[in-house]
Order: C-alpha cells, then structure tokens, then sequence
C-alpha cells in the first residue's frame, strides 16, 4: 500500500509538471503579442483620457486663481481709494487753512507793525510844539 501511494504521488506530480516543461507555440506567442498589443492599446486610450481631464482641471484651476488674484487687486485698490481720497481731502483742506491763517497772520503783523509806526508819528507829532501864525 505504501508502495502504491508513493507511485500514485510520484505520476500526480510528473503529471502536474508537464505544463512547465512545455514550450510556447509560434501561434501562442503571437496570442500573447496580440492581447499585450490590445492592452497597451486599451492603456493608452486611458492614459490619454486622465492626461485630458487633468489638463481641463489644470485649466479651470489657473482660471480660478488668476480670477482670485485679480479680485485680491482690486480689493486692494478699492481699499486704497477709500483710505485715500478722504486722507487727501483732509490734507488739502488742512494746507487750504493753514495758508489762510499764515495770509491773516502775516497781514494782523503788517498791521501791526504800521500800528506801532503811526503811534511813534503821534508821540513825534504831540512833542513838537504847535506854531500858530
């Protein structure tokens, strides 16, 4: 029994390894070119449909950001003009001011100092003694 079984287990493997020793036909190899060829192909297509889509979303993406960065400048700029054009209304009326009172300030002076000249006439004029003829 012993025997028989080593036999049988022996003849089940030989059997089973007889596939490994055979050798690929002319026609089985052009079968595997072919459904390689197929596949290469099918990926091909595929690959050519990602790098398609990627490219859409790629496009769609700078369009978003060029769209963000233009709206981020022109947030800027509208800020700027809001700070700015009263800033510079509030200068140019402070300089407006300050000009007039410098103008007033310098005639109150003017006046001033021709005050003082007509009060020293006077003075001049009061000591001298008055001749009647």
């Amino acid at each position: 029994m012993k025997m028989l079984r080593l036999f049988l287990i022996i003849a089940l493997v030989l059997y089973a390894s007889t596939p490994v020793f055979a050798e690929l036909s002319v026609e089985d190899l052009e079968k595997i070119r072919q459904i390689v060829n197929e596949t290469e192909v099918r990926l091909g297509k595929r690959i050519e449909a990602v790098e398609g889509r990627l490219d859409k979303r790629i496009t769609d993406l700078r369009d978003r950001i060029n769209f963000q960065g233009h709206l981020i400048i022109a947030l800027i700029v509208a800020i700027l003009t809001f700070v700015a054009v009263p800033m510079g209304i509030i200068v140019y009326q402070y300089n407006r001011n300050r000009d007039r009172q410098e103008a007033e300030i310098k005639a109150l002076r003017d006046q001033e100092a021709e005050i003082q000249i007509l009060r020293r006439r006077i003075e001049e004029l009061e000591r001298k003694p008055i001749i009647q003829a």
